[in-house]
């Protein structure tokens, strides 16, 4: 049964995402926002709740992670995903010492599985298309909150950082 604090976005920049009926999903809530609209204190000073559920059960919930950092992998991986299907999702934080905190490998049957120190159970696999919606869902609302908070979408964001550091 889905999880009634995990709900759509609205204009709230606290709410949590939740986009129902999907073979997977991500949820997030801004915890706390970079006083800086540039530069590397954009990732470090904003910080979120991440949730990933597949078919509504809750795969793992991070308390608070680095959220736009988590969102530039997302981004970067979808870029990647692009150009190759068959391209690994890793994600390790700066801010933690346990990897990874998430990634997704493509295995031989054709499905990805997830992997994180922090899961509460092994994911049986899911497709490509179903993998790369949820990633495009995630960027799609995690966007209309970037734009909100410092004045960029996701790709003018990753270049605005890749300048800075």
């Amino acid at each position: 049964m889905p999880d009634p604090l995990f709900h759509r976005m609205t204009n709230d920049l606290g709410a949590y995402q939740r986009k129902q009926g999907s073979m997977m999903d991500f949820g997030f809530e801004i915890v706390a926002i970079s006083k800086q609209r540039k530069g590397y204190r954009v990732v470090t000073d904003t910080s979120g709740k991440l949730r990933v559920t597949f078919a509504h059960d809750r795969f793992f919930l991070f308390e608070e992670i680095l959220i736009v950092e988590f969102a530039l992998y997302c981004f970067d991986w979808q870029c990647e995903y692009g150009r190759d299907p068959t391209a690994s999702f890793y994600y390790a934080s700066m801010d933690e010492e346990e990897e990874p905190l998430l990634a997704f490998t493509l295995q031989l049957d054709g499905l990805w599985t997830a992997e994180s120190g922090w899961a509460e159970f092994t994911n049986p696999g899911i497709s490509n298309e179903e993998l790369s919606k949820a990633v495009s869902d995630f960027l799609l609302n995690f966007e209309s909150f970037t734009k909100s908070a410092f004045g960029f979408g996701m790709k003018s964001l990753a270049s605005e950082l890749k300048r800075s550091l």
